[in-house]
């Protein structure tokens, strides 16, 4: 029985998406379910949930930042806050980078091309891709969704199968409209960097009139242009509004069409904005191969960098609830951390746990760059002139390692300056200290990524997720669960001290600044003895 090949285009185009989308699922639902079972072991009676909730309410900064806090005061409400900023702004962002990928990415590569080469048509060849993207999405809700409701299954947390899955809905709403952002936006631009950079443009103008609508009971009624907002509308746990999901519905079929129309009526390799063919030369970047790897990927660098410095300054706003009266679950839950001193240092400890997993992700991003720059032969071109194999790839890490510190010091800087605002004052110097304190972890994870680079390409941005999504895991689950406490020696954060609640160890930093860097140097001799791989 022949297949048409529509499907074929689906499954490998799925084969291409799905592992990264099982990783997510798997995170996001283990971040919802750790979020539900801290908050039952941290606060398990009403009076110190009802002291939250008057530590938070009615908070507009905590509001525009981080979501709506009205129903703080229960399971659902808390785990909805405390999830809502992070697994909406990271299912957006995959969905968006998933979709220029699997379009202008093949486009730019000349794979597209090809398959148009076949008995397929554009327009069919993109809804099977669209198809295949959706799939993804739904790996994304399945995860979610089944953790959640292990999660609900403990009594003390009582989430409903229902409702269960009316959440994970809500969560995957942004990544199923930014999958069409993106697919629409690689019909307008001419190449995949300029197709992700105007979609995530869209993203943040989304994410900016979500803020809005957030600061004051006023301007409430724009969280319907927004999907951000609609997850939001839906009020899962508590609400439990399944309207909201009907204007998701729509934008997707909507721009699903548009994507699928534009595609069908221009020509492989053009765009609906046509580029200039002829246009001023800027040499920055051109006379050497770090300096091209820093024109290409400057500006993600820029974006994770600041993305540390709004996580920073993120929890630095939220310290003032540090200040008050601390219910001693919570401060008994903050000890199996291992983080000492008072309570506000033990909050900023664990919260640069939470920072050093947004430092250390950026060595997968500029590992898959260099794998990309490889599989799609760019590479080829550069070896081929007067360029060593071994400066190529010790610029690559060299790139990554500087974003890395960059991101630390301002992760550290944005905390302090959050804090302050909130009448918080813990010096300069022991936050920005702390941030800098998670760099030697992150360089590490970027060596083990750097390794795996070297040995196989393809794997090494997935396996700096794993690992460090991974360790996240571990550490919380560690601190929750008192039979699971020996798994945090597998966290790469194992060794990390949890400053500023804890003074670091300059002999832990240097042995491992001097490992991440020395599997940096194998994973460069490694790479230099094996044949580039291409496709």
């Amino acid at each position: 029985m022949s297949r048409s090949p529509e499907a074929a285009i689906a499954r490998r185009s799925l084969k291409q998406l799905w592992l990264g989308a099982v990783i997510w699922s798997v995170a996001f639902g283990g971040t919802v379910a750790a979020s539900a079972v801290s908050y039952v072991s941290t606060f398990p009676t009403e009076a110190e949930r009802q002291q939250v909730a008057a530590a938070t309410s009615g908070d507009a900064g905590l509001s525009v930042l981080l979501g709506p806090t009205t129903a703080i005061d229960t399971v659902g409400g808390y785990t909805v806050y405390k999830c809502f900023v992070f697994l909406t702004t990271i299912g957006a962002i995959w969905g968006l980078l998933a979709a220029t990928r699997l379009l202008r990415g093949e486009e730019d590569a000349g794979r597209w091309q090809l398959v148009l080469s076949g008995s397929t048509r554009a327009g069919r060849a993109t809804a099977a891709t669209l198809l295949a993207l959706l799939a993804g999405v739904g790996i994304l809700f399945v995860g979610t969704t089944v953790l959640t409701v292990a999660a609900g299954r403990d009594p003390d947390v009582g989430f409903g199968i229902a409702e269960s899955v009316l959440y994970g809905l809500s969560i995957v709403i942004a990544p199923a409209v930014f999958v069409m952002v993106g697919a629409v936006t690689s019909q307008l631009c001419r190449t995949r960097r300029m197709a992700s950079s105007w979609a995530m443009g869209v993203f943040g103008a989304c994410f900016l009139v979500r803020m809005v609508a957030d600061a004051g009971p006023d301007t409430h009624w724009l969280r319907w242009a927004t999907p951000f907002g609609w997850t939001e509308l839906i009020e899962p746990f508590t609400g439990n509004d399944a309207w909201p999901l009907l204007p998701a519905i729509v934008a997707v079929v909507v721009l699903a069409v548009a994507a699928v129309a534009l595609s069908a009526r221009r020509d492989a390799g053009s765009s609906v904005f046509a580029s200039n063919d002829v246009t001023e030369l800027r040499p920055f970047g051109l006379a050497s191969p770090l300096g091209l790897a820093a024109r290409l990927d400057l500006p993600i660098l820029i974006a994770w960098c600041l993305g540390a410095l709004v996580t920073g300054l993120s929890f630095g706003l939220i310290a003032k609830i540090a200040t008050g009266a601390v219910p001693e679950s919570l401060s008994d839950t903050l000890d199996r951390f291992g983080a000492g001193g008072s309570f506000v240092e033990q909050y900023f400890g664990v919260a640069f746990l939470l920072a050093a997993t947004v430092v250390a992700l950026i060595a997968a991003g500029q590992l898959g760059a260099a794998s990309d720059e490889e599989s799609t032969g760019r590479l080829v071109h550069l070896l081929a002139g007067p360029v060593r194999r071994a400066t190529w790839f010790g610029g690559r890490l060299g790139l990554a390692a500087a974003g890395i510190v960059v991101a630390g010091l301002l992760a550290g800087v944005g905390a302090w300056a959050g804090a302050v605002t909130q009448g918080v004052d813990l010096g300069f110097g022991p936050l920005v200290g702390a941030g800098l304190n998670v760099v030697p972890t992150a360089l590490l994870v970027l060596g083990i990524g750097a390794v795996v680079l070297a040995l196989a390409p393809r794997a090494a941005a997935v396996t700096v997720y794993v690992v460090v999504i991974g360790s996240l895991l571990v550490d919380l689950l560690a601190s929750m669960v008192d039979g699971l406490a020996w798994t945090a020696r597998i966290s790469v954060f194992h060794s990390m001290a949890l400053a500023p609640a804890s003074s670091p160890d300059p002999g832990t930093l240097a042995v491992t600044t001097v490992l991440g860097v020395g599997l940096c140097a194998l994973a460069t001799l490694l790479f230099v003895r094996r044949d580039v791989a291409l496709g």
